[in-house]
């Protein structure tokens, strides 16, 4: 099973190899332009990174756990770009 810092090494790579920032990565995975990442973008972000397919359920619900800072159960791009200020400075 990937560890965390794998996958978070994965996501980083996603964001900063195929868009041209994080702005840009929530915009492409926001498919309803809702102004949300809900869990099937969520899924779908994690999917792209090249996260082992059966683990992207148990990941999003631990991104989102994790970063939803108030409760909805869907990451704006406020809680998107705080994550991705920390996961690129890494």
């Amino acid at each position: 099973m990937a560890s965390k810092k794998e996958v978070l090494g994965k996501i980083r790579i996603l964001i900063t190899q195929k868009f041209k920032d994080p702005k840009d990565a929530f915009e492409f995975f926001d498919k309803n332009g809702d102004g949300y990442l809900e869990y099937d973008e969520i899924k779908k972000l994690i999917k792209k990174a090249k996260v082992n397919r059966f683990l992207a359920p148990v990941v999003a619900n631990k991104i989102i756990r994790g970063l939803d800072k108030n409760k909805n159960k869907k990451l704006n791009w406020k809680e998107f770009s705080k994550a991705a200020k920390v996961l690129l400075s890494e």
